[in-house]
């Protein structure tokens, strides 16, 4: 982690009321994480005026004071930013790439607010729960207005059939989005009551299907596999050595049941059985599977034949769907994966960039993981499991989504960062300006 610091005098009460506004910016920033419609120019959504102003509200909070200021991945970071401005301005549309580029400073200057102001106390737990609650929330508006038939409200597109879409403007965002938010619910524990956790739990599921995502099912079936193996690794660790083997156990299990299953029942029949079903839930997730699948192959090659002429920087961030299209490939669209689009929009460096950021990421979460409950930050989090969970399905579906253009995933990539840190010093926040 980079680190900058400053000294000054005490603390003045300006700096406080900065601090509570900044926090309270982050958690309207939490609670807006699904209303990207109406979209603005730039992919910018109504979120992003919380965003903003988190990030601006930091920078003059931290301003105020001597506070170390943090930033986590600082390495993958930089490697990110200089491996996309280089191929941007080699590339054939450099506008483009830049622009592309500015959004992602965007998204990682709101990852650093959000680590720094998430390390005062409390503001964590504050975060936490207001993604928690916020999400029960949507998921049980969209609920409600699908048994109602409130089309306006469900997010209904021509394009999309019967797909509910809600405010996020996409299917796969909106499944990406619901299924981190259950896991927040899960590492939370908020609601704070039993049943209406679980009435949260029920919504948010209720709404994933809603979506008609196969991508958005298999994060969660991602995730609970590893809340299970790190149950399960848990449970065996009063015996030396044993938690890696039962974890192990329980994935490989799991692995051959699949397996077996999909020996029993070809995948290819079952997805001709829902094509031809009459229930459009069937049509537009089993019956699509196989159609969907080709296409990403399709785009996979396409992509990798625009990076040929610019295997050495990368055609630029964002400028695949731009290129397939003035080449007229046949099927012209944006990456939908993370790491084609690493070696193509970026060249070498950016796949030693992502690795960096992953490997970063992997190390954070075992930290995580492995910090005593009830201690330093984790005391505001009763189950980090939950993030690092979040964050596995994430890295799945990083294969056929470009799921660093998420704004929660870097809202997860920060809070594992505060969770793997030590807990400031009292002093820290008591010092001004100089």
């Amino acid at each position: 982690m980079t680190t900058l610091t400053t000294t000054g005098r005490p603390a003045t009460v300006p700096y406080e009321a900065l601090g509570r506004t900044t926090a309270a910016a982050a958690c309207a920033a939490m609670v807006f994480q699904p209303v990207l419609r109406p979209a603005g120019p730039g992919n910018s959504a109504p979120v992003d005026v919380f965003t903003m102003a988190t990030v601006v509200l930091s920078v003059l909070w931290a301003a105020t004071c001597g506070r170390r200021l943090g930033v986590p991945y600082g390495l993958a970071w930089a490697l990110l930013l200089l491996s996309g401005a280089i191929a941007g301005l080699a590339g054939p549309l450099p506008g483009l790439s830049l622009m592309n580029l500015a959004r992602e400073v965007l998204l990682l200057a709101w990852c650093v607010a959000l680590f720094n102001i998430a390390r005062r106390p409390g503001v964590l737990r504050l975060l936490t729960a207001a993604l928690a609650y916020a999400a029960v929330f949507w998921a049980s508006v969209l609920v409600a207005a699908t048994l109602l038939g409130l089309t306006g409200i469900e997010g209904v597109s021509p394009t999309e059939g019967d797909r509910k879409l809600f405010t996020l403007g996409d299917p796969n965002y909106a499944a990406t989005y619901w299924v981190v938010s259950l896991f927040m619910v899960y590492a939370a524990r908020r609601p704070r009551t039993p049943l209406l956790r679980w009435y949260g739990y029920v919504m948010l599921l209720w709404a994933l299907l809603l979506s008609q995502s196969n991508g958005g099912v298999l994060e969660l079936c991602v995730g609970l596999l590893f809340l299970a193996a790190y149950k399960a690794y848990q449970a065996s660790r009063a015996h030396p050595g044993s938690g890696p083997i039962a974890a192990g156990a329980l994935v490989l299990a799991v692995v051959i049941t699949v397996g077996a299953s999909a020996a029993a029942a070809p995948l290819a029949q079952v997805q001709e059985w829902a094509r031809l079903s009459d229930r459009t839930e069937l049509v537009n997730t089993l019956g699509r599977s196989g159609t969907s699948t080709d296409q990403r192959s399709t785009l996979v090659r396409e992509s990798l034949e625009l990076y040929q002429p610019h295997w050495l920087t990368g055609s630029g961030p964002g400028t695949t769907k731009q290129l397939l299209q003035d080449q007229q490939f046949a099927y012209a669209k944006e990456a939908h994966d993370d790491y084609v689009a690493a070696l193509v929009e970026r060249g070498p460096l950016g796949v030693v960039a992502l690795l960096a950021l992953m490997s970063g990421a992997a190390l954070r979460c075992s930290r995580a993981l492995r910090a005593p409950p009830e201690s330093g930050f984790a005391a505001q989090l009763p189950r980090p499991a939950g993030l690092v969970a979040a964050l596995a399905g994430l890295a799945v579906a990083g294969a056929y989504y470009e799921v660093l253009h998420f704004r929660f995933l870097w809202v997860l990539l920060a809070l594992v960062a505060v969770l793997a840190s030590p807990v400031d010093e009292p002093a820290t926040d008591r010092e001004g300006p100089p």
